[in-house]
């Protein structure tokens, strides 16, 4: 018997692994659905627009989030749906009331597309500490790899909902 649980312990210590998330009890969709302003940015050596339209936690693992929206590349809209998986919170220096959270995303296109694809990277959120404060503003920013489904092709991009000069100086977790 004592040989069966030693054999199942590795088991049910990587099955009850869990995000460390401290602020799971936090919800970051107004966040994340930025007003429905959407975000810009910049894929290949043009220009990027996505807008999240319908943000749901997870109940569950309220760490994650279930997104859909729509993004528009060379004037075609398509549409996408993904995850966003909150890993991370600091605060921010010089700043007691601002923190920065970090994570990870996953959209994928909804559409076989010559233009539609699979958007993997990190996110970062520089906001206040009290999410309903009246001071709404917070600086969001995404910043991966997109494979196209037709081609394979992999190319760098970002979208935030301010311009960066330099996404290059921008630190992800």
């Amino acid at each position: 018997m004592k040989i069966f649980l030693f054999l199942l312990f590795p088991f049910f210590t990587f099955y009850a692994q869990t995000n460390n998330f401290p602020l799971k009890d936090k919800d970051f969709s107004r966040i994340i659905l930025n007003e429905k302003l959407g975000f810009e940015g910049e894929i290949l050596d043009g220009k990027i627009e996505v807008i999240f339209v319908e943000v749901i936690k997870d109940s569950r693992k309220t760490e994650n989030y279930s997104v859909k929206g729509t993004y528009t590349v060379n004037g075609k809209t398509l549409t996408c749906s993904g995850k966003l998986t909150f890993n991370h919170v600091f605060n921010v220096k010089d700043q007691p009331d601002q923190m920065l959270v970090f994570g990870d995303f996953y959209l994928n296109g909804t559409q076989p597309d010559i233009d539609d694809g699979i958007f993997k990277g990190k996110f970062r959120i520089q906001t206040t500490k009290e999410l309903n404060s009246v001071n709404k503003s917070s600086n969001t920013t995404f910043k991966g790899v997109f494979e196209n489904f037709e081609s394979g092709k992999k190319v760098d991009f970002w979208f935030a909902n301010f311009y960066h000069s330099d996404i290059s100086k921008v630190i992800f977790k």
